[in-house]
């Protein structure tokens, strides 16, 4: 399983990137996206997307390259085509090719830029670099992605209460680098560079800057791997909220504290009880409320607190919750909650093993382990493709695998994966015709698809070696 945004947000992922000259594959899932950044020697080259909002055609009406009744004939016009949208567009004069190679470079851009709002959802990445078509290989610094999304941070809360009460260090700025920080940013770090001293959170006070603007510029120079942050030596006791919160923690991690022992009501408690009560203890509990303390681990048991408030306001200020909840009670649904998680849990693990299993051409261990992984987590298409993939290398088991394949397109339609499996598999079960239709479809969404492609050729070039023999006997 990957890394949550919101503990370890994409930019910083990005920061590493960028260092170290990495080339991979990053994929960020959240419940209604999936974007994939695609990097080479530290350069942002490809992007893609399942957000309406962030594909191709509405990216295209949004820059004023296609006009609204052009946008609404784009689903017309692809309809049956094998082509990228892109290509379609062209060879129907409505856009030129300088339009669409600024127009993909925006929508890439875009992509990235989004992921700095980003705050749920969570985040793997892979040394392993797809295939790129060249015509969609671009090559897009990180430092201008950084200048114009660390405005849209939407983390900065969590960069300045890891970073406030440490010393702030600057490093040696490499021409290619400053070429894209403004005359402001440049002033700023010659500042920092002429020795400033003290915590960072008084540097904005002393530069005479808005404290916002003063820590959008450090994360800035952070990202860009432009300063450095060192330990104040500085220890501050703790404030009685401080104090209250462990007290608090500690009671809630010591045994099971029902929602109304949480609130310290009785199960008769009105709903305007309650909704005072949780305002208190919000007011109290928030994270933002631990002062000038930026311990780390002190702000992880207020996260803890505080979704614990939450939790118990989210069930007891609803009537139907309510009722499920004094029905059952606390144990019954914790139990439940926390079963869910593992399972989950659970089907990432085995889901690791099977792909080991998969790469040894193990396969009917790989389908044995992927069955007990899909009914743990049936929320995945990546299991399920794995799954049927492995399924149809075991002959009486390629109907199962055909049923797999078939549940990957329902829930990834725009995922060419799983109709170049269909063609594989029908392809091993002589089924030339439903093969090649297969194949068609994957490339309709990716015409670039090496598989599809090749096992296409092969399936035309054996209809001509078919059609020649067919001809040889009639004249016999």
């Amino acid at each position: 399983m990957g890394k949550r945004v919101i503990e370890s947000p994409v930019p910083f992922v990005l920061r590493k990137i960028l260092i170290e000259k990495i080339s991979g594959d990053l994929t960020i899932r959240g419940e209604n996206f999936e974007k994939s950044l695609y990097f080479s020697n530290g350069c942002l080259c490809f992007a893609k997307t399942n957000v309406l909002h962030e594909r191709l055609g509405e990216v295209l009406f949004k820059i004023g390259t296609i006009n609204q009744t052009q946008f609404w004939d784009i689903h017309r016009l692809i309809s049956g085509q094998k082509n990228r949208l892109g290509r379609i567009l062209i060879e129907n004069s409505i856009i030129s090719q300088k339009d669409l190679f600024f127009g993909l470079i925006h929508q890439v851009r875009l992509i990235a830029l989004s992921t700095f709002a980003l705050t749920s959802g969570e985040w793997e990445f892979s040394t392993v670099l797809p295939e790129i078509p060249d015509d969609s290989r671009f090559k897009i610094e990180l430092p201008g992605i950084f200048v114009e999304g660390v405005p849209r941070f939407k983390s900065l809360a969590l960069f300045k209460n890891s970073f406030a009460k440490r010393t702030v260090g600057t490093r040696p700025l490499p021409a290619d680098i400053a070429s894209f920080l403004k005359s402001e940013d440049l002033e700023l770090l010659k500042k920092l560079d002429a020795g400033a001293t003290g915590s960072s959170e008084k540097l904005a006070g002393e530069f005479g800057m808005a404290d916002e603007l003063f820590w959008q510029k450090l994360a800035l120079f952070f990202f860009l791997n432009l300063v450095e942050f060192g330990d104040s030596g500085v220890k501050k006791e703790l404030g009685k909220n401080q104090v209250d919160l462990l007290a608090f923690y500690e009671r809630l991690k010591a045994g099971d504290v029902d929602h109304y022992d949480l609130f310290d009501l009785k199960n008769t408690a009105t709903a305007n009880e309650i909704k005072d009560v949780y305002f208190q203890l919000a007011k109290k509990y928030h994270p933002d409320r631990l002062g000038e303390d930026p311990d780390p681990e002190l702000r992880d048991k207020a996260n803890f607190v505080f979704a614990r408030i939450n939790k118990a306001f989210e069930v007891l200020s609803d009537e139907e919750k309510r009722r499920e909840y004094d029905m059952k009670g606390y144990k019954e649904l914790q139990g439940k909650e926390a079963a869910g998680e593992n399972l989950v849990e659970r089907a990432n693990l085995y889901y690791r093993k099977a792909k080991t299993l998969y790469a040894q051409q193990r396969f009917r261990e790989a389908a044995s382990v992927l069955e007990e992984v899909v009914r743990n987590d049936p929320n995945r298409a990546s299991y399920f493709l794995l799954l049927g993939l492995s399924q149809s290398n075991i002959p009486n088991l390629r109907r199962a695998a055909e049923k797999n394949f078939q549940r990957v397109i329902e829930m990834e339609p725009w995922n060419p994966e799983p109709y170049a499996a269909l063609g594989l598999l029908f392809q091993y079960e002589k089924l030339e015709k439903r093969a090649e239709n297969f194949f068609r479809k994957a490339l309709a969404i990716d015409p670039d698809h090496e598989l599809a492609k090749k096992r296409l050729s092969e399936l035309s070039e054996s209809g001509k070696k078919q059609s020649v023999f067919s001809l040889l006997k009639k004249r016999k």
